[in-house]
């Protein structure tokens, strides 16, 4: 029978199996994943048009990202701040690709239902939460999840007479069961807290995620 815990609004909550708990130290060559960084990086930037430009600054955060994917043994976050238009999306794209390649080849194992990551925005996350509470359960319990622009989203939002915190929310239970989970935002680690109000977010944030700057020049 799957293991399962009922949330405070009544509902049923899956719990990732035991054996599935970990951060990150991906089985895989370093130099291998970031060579599977650039080039999935590379094409995410000539998708849009843009011509890749490989500076000391990108490839030391290819070789730190890296680094966090295949020897990081603690964090099981990463969180990317920047500047609007330098990259950090692109980035987080390349990194999904990434685990959803290693997935394809055998090298990650996944949940039923949750084979690739789970890539959405900050705003479409709150928009799950209000239109579909399966859903959201499910992207809330992925194996690996990517929030994007987070800072750019509601923080508390009201539907089917709760009051939810939506990144609060997200936040808590991927810390309780330590699931990899990959942000970007516009927001400096010291806005965090003023944003969210609640000193939680930030002990939180500071236990899981390696934070990785993103001072790249604008690709627009």
């Amino acid at each position: 029978m799957e293991n399962c815990k009922v949330t405070q609004d009544g509902l049923r909550q899956s719990i990732p199996p035991k054996s599935m708990m970990r951060g990150l130290g991906l089985d895989y060559p370093p130099r291998e994943i970031k060579n599977c960084l650039y080039a999935f990086y590379k094409q995410e930037v000539e998708k849009r048009k843009n011509k890749m430009i490989f500076t000391d600054q990108l490839k030391n955060i290819i070789s730190d990202i890296g680094d966090f994917l295949t020897i990081e043994d603690r964090k099981y976050g990463l969180f990317l701040p920047g500047y609007v238009g330098n990259g950090k999306t692109t980035m987080m794209k390349a990194i999904r690709d990434v685990i959803a390649y290693l997935t394809e080849k055998g090298k990650i194992s996944y949940y039923e239902c949750s084979k690739y990551p789970y890539f959405i925005t900050a705003n479409q996350m709150v928009n799950i939460l209000i239109s579909d509470l399966t859903e959201y359960r499910k992207m809330k319990g992925s194996k690996f999840l990517f929030i994007d622009e987070l800072g750019s989203e509601q923080t508390k939002v009201s539907t089917y007479g709760m009051v939810y915190r939506p990144f609060y929310d997200v936040l808590s239970y991927r810390y309780e069961n330590m699931l990899p989970t990959f942000i970007s935002s516009n927001l400096s680690p010291s806005d965090i807290k003023e944003k969210y109000e609640d000193d939680r977010v930030v002990d939180r944030m500071r236990e899981m995620f390696k934070i990785i700057s993103f001072k790249i020049d604008s690709y627009r």
